[in-house]
Parts: C-alpha cells; sequence; structure tokens
C-alpha cells in the first residue's frame, strides 16, 4: 500500500477491518440543507484537531461479497475519509463521510513496518443508546474492551475522537504514534450478502 500525507506521522489510508471503527445508526439527511440535518451524539470536525489529511473515493463503487448484482446501498457507499492528530500526538480523529445515511464503517490501524499486530476501534452509536467505543488490541476481533471516546453523527459524516492513553495502557502507543490504515464500510444485503466500499482500494 503506497504511503499518503503524514498526520503528524506517516500513515496509509485504505479502508478494511481491523482498527475498528464501527458505527451503525439511522439518520437521514439531505444535503445542502443544514436546518434539516439530523445529528446524534458529539460530532467532531476533525480540521479542530489539525490540518486533516483527506481521501476521497467515487460514489457507486461499492462491491457484493458473493458476487451477485445487488441495489446501491447509499449508506455504505463511503465518498470521503478525513484523518487528523493534534499537534502534540494524543488525540486522532477520523471522520467518514457517506453518499446518505451512515452505516457501519471500519478503520485499520497496522504498525508501519508490518501487518501485524493491528488494532481495532469499534465505535458504536445506536438509537437510546449513548455512544461508546472499544478497543480490541488482539488482533482477533473478539477482546474488546471499552474505552473513552467522542463520538458523533451530523447527516451523512460520522467522526471518532480517540486520545493515546487508552492505546499507551495495553502496550500499543507506539502505533498509535505511527500506523498505517485502512477503512471500509459494511452493509447487509439480500441473501445474506454484503455490500462494501473501500478508500483508496479494497484488499
Amino acid at each position: 500500500m503506497p504511503d499518503s500525507a503524514p498526520v503528524g506521522r506517516r500513515v496509509i489510508i485504505t479502508i478494511a477491518a481491523a482498527f475498528l471503527a464501527v458505527i451503525a445508526a439511522s439518520i437521514a439527511t439531505k444535503a445542502g440543507d443544514d436546518d434539516k440535518v439530523k445529528s446524534y451524539g458529539t460530532f467532531t470536525d476533525c480540521s479542530s484537531l489539525a490540518t486533516p489529511v483527506v481521501t476521497d473515493d467515487p460514489r457507486g463503487d461499492q462491491r457484493e461479497t458473493k458476487g451477485g448484482k445487488v441495489e446501491a446501498s447509499p449508506q455504505g457507499d463511503l465518498v470521503r475519509l478525513r484523518l487528523a492528530k493534534d499537534a502534540k500526538g494524543d488525540r486522532l480523529c477520523a471522520e467518514f463521510q457517506a453518499a446518505g445515511e451512515v452505516k457501519p464503517y471500519v478503520l485499520t490501524m497496522r504498525p508501519q513496518d508490518a501487518e501485524t499486530p493491528y488494532l481495532q476501534l469499534e465505535t458504536t452509536v445506536l438509537g437510546g443508546e449513548a455512544p461508546k467505543a472499544m478497543l480490541d488490541v488482539s488482533g482477533t476481533g473478539k477482546d474488546f474492551r471499552t474505552i473513552p471516546a467522542t463520538v458523533g453523527i451530523k447527516g451523512d459524516k460520522l467522526s471518532v475522537v480517540v486520545s493515546k492513553a487508552p492505546f499507551a495502557a495495553q502496550g500499543k502507543g507506539a502505533i498509535f504514534a505511527s500506523f498505517r490504515f485502512q477503512a471500509r464500510s459494511a452493509v447487509a444485503a439480500k441473501d445474506e450478502a454484503r455490500l462494501t466500499d473501500c478508500l483508496p482500494v479494497c484488499q
């Protein structure tokens, strides 16, 4: 994977599974009409931390996991990812934008020079529940622990801000400080299939 512009450190931008920022919600939005844009939780504009690295993705490029023809799902069609780290390197902000309602997304963090270990951060925004984030440093996706985070949805965008402390507490401060990452959406489709979208590419 090629290197992107740095976010405080060298960083790679893609979207697939492992620093998992998985978000599920039902937020309707009308583009360009701020009065009708619905919000939930605490949304953070990543540019409030620092100048973000921005990666755009074409609309309508979702893939179906079983190879069949499935109707597009705008809520899982990623169109932009913005990532920023504050000047001290203590806080990281990831901001996802979709072509429609916000649905589950994935963000992967890996060491600069290796495929493993990798981290997964699962962030969930569900109606009736407070936004929360859980971190799994096992690489299995089966050992999540709740960590402090600021999570929010604003129309077709979702943001999550996490600090270095919970990563360092589990011995993963170095990966937080310098990492490669991927991001991916996953939306349930008919016949138990899933629609996925990745930026810049699926791997």
